[in-house]
């Protein structure tokens, strides 16, 4: 077996029978936000991809993992349609995580429900939907899924051939079922495992730029939990994965201080780690080739050597640094885009859209829900307006930030005008614009994780990937 890293947890698994594309993000940037770390050169995804793959397989439907563009690299021609009925198929099979979970508009990327509505709108005709615990034979290989503690389907999956046994966790959280099942007399041996290893991270950085508090405490809870999977899944080699990307905004504004707050265990540190637990454990990056066999997992030559990372030098910039002071928000300054719109009719519209929302129905049933939200707008003016999803109403408060205006049990959200109209036009996606506003609250959230959002997202997609 034959591991070929397209970094973060991205991996093209290779069996000799079978070309298996484990959660494609093929891209550089994911977003304006967020982009992989190490880089990700186009040109090498283009090397790794030249002979195609026969399955993709999506651990879970978030971004990172379920990406747009990426599956849409992925497909002949990419010449689609705009409804439901490509005009090209492709031969790539797709496997991914299905169960009988209620939609949940406000998570992230929408929901699981909507992976195969996806898959076809790109042309993809092979869909293999499972439920985490089923097993999918292949030709050469055998695929065994596990569930994640989460509360949407999420999947690790253990790749098996004759000769080898690679389990590739992706972000999924420790699921007792899969503890038990590694814990039985007849649990499967495996050569290597691949654990999530972007940790936990310190609350209110990026939501209410507060500094962080409890170092210490974080490193401890990012250490148990990968600890624990350690303990639960035994391997020849362990790879900590699944942390390939940092934050970089596209603009001017240096966000290089989220990297230093948000990030308590980097794969060094978890490299370490198992070094003090009598582990055998590597890392890679884009590139980078790991070859299974006779019962070893080693680095091997591939499109980038097994030396060409510095991974040292690389995860120092994604290493929790205490003393790293986290800026107070500006909305002068952390903002997107040019308003052309009013304050007032940009927040009557978040109101309408609230509607039919989780976060709507809660308000309506507890009769509260109240949100007070300041704009920043282009002419220099700061206002704030309270918004009540009770009486759907917008009203004005009066100059400054949201957080001077709250007087009970309001959320507060601060931002600038033309952010606001940015999202609301989908010209930034919601996971792109953490740093870009400040709150304690998820009525934004409620918002644009709205169905129509992610609707707006796909046909946009379909439209930069055919051209003029």
């Amino acid at each position: 077996m034959r591991l070929t890293s397209l970094g973060h947890a991205a991996v093209l698994v290779e069996t000799g029978t079978e070309r298996i594309l484990f959660d494609p993000w093929l891209t550089q940037r994911l977003d304006r936000f967020w982009e992989h770390h190490p880089p990700l050169p186009d040109e090498l995804v283009a090397r790794v991809l030249d002979e195609g793959v026969d399955y993709v397989v999506l651990s879970h439907h978030h971004f990172d993992h379920h990406h747009f563009p990426s599956l849409l690299r992925l497909v002949d021609g990419a010449d689609v349609d705009f409804d439901d009925s490509p005009r090209r198929s492709s031969g790539v099979t797709c496997i991914y995580p299905a169960g009988p979970v209620p939609p949940k508009l406000t998570a992230s990327g929408l929901g699981h429900q909507a992976i195969a509505w996806t898959l076809r709108r790109f042309g993809f005709e092979r869909l293999h939907p499972v439920t985490p615990g089923d097993t999918v034979t292949l030709g050469g290989a055998t695929l065994r899924t596990f569930p994640s503690a989460v509360s949407f389907p999420e999947m690790s999956v253990l790749v098996q051939t004759d000769d080898a046994a690679v389990m590739l966790c992706g972000d999924a959280l420790l699921h007792e079922d899969t503890v038990a099942a590694f814990r039985r007399d007849d649990a499967p041996r495996l050569d290597a495992v691949f654990v999530p290893a972007h940790s936990m991270s310190p609350p209110g950085v990026l939501t209410e730029r507060r500094q962080v508090t409890d170092p210490d405490g974080a490193r401890a809870r990012a250490l148990a939990n990968f600890d624990r999977y350690v303990d639960a899944i035994p391997a020849t080699v362990t790879v900590p994965s699944s942390f390939g990307w940092r934050i970089s905004g596209d603009g001017e504004r240096d966000y290089s201080w989220c990297n230093r707050t948000i990030f308590p265990l980097s794969p060094v540190q978890a490299l370490r780690r198992l070094d003090e637990l009598g582990r055998d454990g590597l890392l890679w990056g884009p590139g980078q080739v790991i070859e299974v066999a006779d019962g070893k997992a080693v680095p091997a030559d591939g499109p980038v050597g097994p030396g060409a990372y510095d991974f040292d030098e690389v995860y120092a910039e994604v290493t929790l640094d205490p003393d790293t002071q986290v800026p107070p928000f500006d909305a002068s300054l952390d903002k997107y885009g040019r308003q052309t719109r009013a304050g007032e009719e940009l927040l009557r519209e978040v109101l309408d859209r609230l509607v039919a929302t989780d976060y709507w129905y809660r308000a309506l049933d507890d009769g509260a829900g109240r949100h007070v939200v300041s704009l920043y707008e282009d002419d220099g003016s700061e206002t704030s307006f309270l918004l009540d999803p009770v009486t759907d109403r917008v009203t004005r408060l009066g100059a400054g930030p949201a957080r001077g205006h709250v007087t009970g049990a309001e959320g507060w959200t601060e931002m600038a005008a033309s952010t606001l109209e940015a999202m609301l036009d989908a010209d930034l996606l919601f996971g792109s614009s953490f740093a870009l506003w400040a709150s304690d609250g998820v009525l934004l959230s409620a918002v644009f994780h709205h169905p129509s959002f992610y609707t707006r997202h796909v046909d946009r997609t379909l439209r930069e990937a055919s051209g003029p």
